[in-house]
């Protein structure tokens, strides 16, 4: 194979450009048939091109994601920005919450701690906005690929109508089944468990099962839950089966949250008329 340095015209601009030809089996070849310029700015535009192509694919895949997340229409454009801070236990708890989304580990297997917050007897703080912030800030930092969400946010009454729903499964082979409702909210890398203990259950042992089933599997798994009650933490104890010294579902999430239950304290918005009429 012979090689010559030439001269040729480049196609895409018309200047003169050196390149090599290729005497090869006989056969003229050409290394470029446009200048270096030229193939510069394909180069560049085929890169603006995929870099598009992948952030239309992300926005595309989150947009899906955050449908599949669970996450209630009513939260579905509200984030940490459009939060009241009312006062400073809530600038507290809201701090709180935007940090544990920013620090959340990016990865299948995101291990770190739970998040408790609690406000007793009192609803309408914001609890709900702050806990699909968190989903919402993991979702757009997430990296993954994949076509599941990394968040999936459900009210406790929910899980367990979801679960009760598979008794009832009977010959449906397209409705899911309790083992895959209990795969899915013990692998998926954050789970949000909103209002806890906010209904009451006939069936105490129902609930017992469900939240042992459920925080021992995240427990093995290394997974974190976020969690939100109207219940204080002896409350939620006896609603998840007992008290603070016989429950293993209590115990496990304990240890989980590392010891710590974040209260909320204040005046339910909901009740607080625009302008303070």
């Amino acid at each position: 194979m012979n090689e010559d340095k030439v001269t040729r015209v480049c196609q895409d601009c018309g200047e003169n450009f050196e390149t090599y030809r290729l005497l090869c089996l006989g056969v003229d070849r050409y290394i470029s048939d446009a200048c270096p310029k030229c193939r510069t700015k394909k180069r560049e535009h085929f890169e603006s091109a995929e870099r598009q192509r992948l952030e239309s694919e992300s926005i595309e895949r989150k947009s899906n994601w955050r449908i599949d997340s669970g996450i209630p229409q009513r939260f579905r454009s509200e984030r940490f920005e459009t939060f009241k801070l009312k006062s400073n236990n809530l600038k507290k708890i809201h701090t709180l919450c935007h940090e544990y989304a920013d620090n959340f580990p990016l990865g299948r297997k995101p291990e770190c701690e739970s998040l408790g917050i609690f406000s007793k007897g009192v609803w309408g703080l914001g609890k709900s906005h702050l806990v699909c912030s968190i989903g919402h800030r993991i979702i757009d930092r997430w990296l993954g690929a994949g076509t599941n969400s990394p968040v999936y946010y459900i009210t406790e009454p929910q899980m367990f109508s979801r679960i009760r729903a598979t008794f009832n499964r009977g010959y449906d082979n397209n409705s899911e089944t309790e083992e895959q409702v209990y795969h899915h909210l013990i692998n998926v890398p954050l789970l949000i468990v909103d209002d806890i203990g906010k209904e009451e259950v006939a069936d105490p042992r129902f609930v017992q099962r469900v939240w042992f089933s459920i925080v021992n599997g995240r427990y093995d798994n290394v997974l974190p839950l976020v969690i939100t009650a109207n219940l204080d933490p002896d409350g939620i104890a006896n609603h998840l089966g007992g008290s603070r010294n016989n429950e293993a579902a209590f115990d496990r999430l304990y240890q989980m949250l590392g010891g710590v239950f974040w209260e909320m304290v204040g005046e339910s918005h909901r009740r607080q008329l625009p302008d303070g009429k």
